[in-house]
């Protein structure tokens, strides 16, 4: 089955409340019962499985008829989600729960993306932060008081770095969080002393020499780092198809991490990154396990340490699918 790869319209994440109140989600999305599924997810590393589970027969095999578009970040998908556009998205964690805290109808179906920092990747894995290599900067301690270029704060890569420097043993409400829509330039012209890069763009960098590594940061805090989520109206209108999507997405995900050709090969399609770079790339594991309470209740907690919740922080009972 050919995958429709489409480019998801563009939403602002200051518009977000506005757009989501004015949609609905009461038909329960485009009605599954036939095992259509219209599936937004990221053309990056992260929505790789789902290309994979699409083109090697995964989604057919459960009885899925799947529809992929993509786009750019997790606020782009939230509104489409509400108003019905797209049945499941996958979403970080750290936007996803906030809009569950705010009152979002969403529910987590299956995992996306395991956090933390895979073995062997103690020195570099698949977000890295960088410095200049005469800037003085030699741990992410060191990055108090410094000036960190990040694409949006309060958002999942803001969240790990903040975890990342007080893990080192920093303080990371001292750090000077800049938004900046292109922050590795930023770093290079000397505007900020630090910023985040995700792979392959890492790999990349680390063969020009131009940059000096501080190391990973722990994605997630060691939880969850991408799940995939529905509304609720959704997820009660078809338990049966939602139930056989996250079947087959951890399916998916055991497939990619057993066979690094095929997810390599997969995401040169998906990104147009030469297959040399990725083969080098220090990628993500994938979540082969059921989600369950416990690991949302760690993501929650995990939120809660940084006040991202402004109006209260969900119960992870009612953010888990449950039938």
């Amino acid at each position: 089955m050919a995958s429709k790869r489409l480019g998801a319209a563009a939403f602002a994440v200051a518009a977000l409340l506005a757009t989501t109140s004015a949609c609905s989600s009461d038909d329960g999305g485009s009605g599954a019962a036939d095992g259509k599924i219209n599936l937004a997810v990221f053309a990056s590393v992260n929505g790789a499985p789902a290309f994979a589970g699409d083109d090697e027969g995964v989604f057919e095999d459960n009885d899925l008829d799947v529809a992929l578009t993509t786009a750019k970040t997790s606020s782009e998908m939230i509104p489409q989600l509400i108003g019905g556009k797209v049945d499941i998205a996958l979403l970080d964690v750290a936007t996803s729960l906030v809009a569950i805290g705010q009152g979002m109808d969403l529910v987590y179906i299956a995992g996306g993306t395991d956090g933390g920092i895979p073995e062997g990747q103690e020195d570099f894995s698949f977000a890295n932060v960088w410095v200049a290599k005469n800037s003085g900067i030699d741990s992410m301690a060191d990055l108090e008081g410094k000036k960190v270029g990040i694409p949006q704060i309060k958002s999942q890569p803001w969240l790990d770095l903040r975890a990342s420097v007080d893990e080192a043993g920093g303080d990371s409400s001292r750090v000077k969080f800049v938004e900046s829509p292109d922050p590795l330039t930023a770093l290079k012209s000397g505007q900020v002393d630090a910023t985040t890069t995700p792979e392959p763009v890492g790999t990349i960098e680390r063969a020009k020499g131009e940059l000096k590594l501080l190391g990973p940061t722990n994605s997630g805090g060691g939880g969850h780092a991408y799940v995939y989520v529905t509304t609720a109206a959704f997820a009660k209108k078809n338990p049966d198809v939602v139930e056989s999507f996250a079947e087959a997405v951890r399916a998916a995900n055991a497939k990619v991490n057993a066979d690094k050709d095929l997810l390599v090969s997969t995401i040169a399609e998906v990104i147009k990154a030469p297959s040399d770079v990725l083969a080098k790339s220090a990628l993500p594991v994938y979540t082969e396990a059921a989600l369950t309470e416990d690991d949302v209740q760690f993501s929650i907690d995990y939120l809660e340490k940084y006040d991202m919740f402004e109006q209260g922080a969900p119960a992870a009972a009612d953010v888990l699918f449950t039938r």
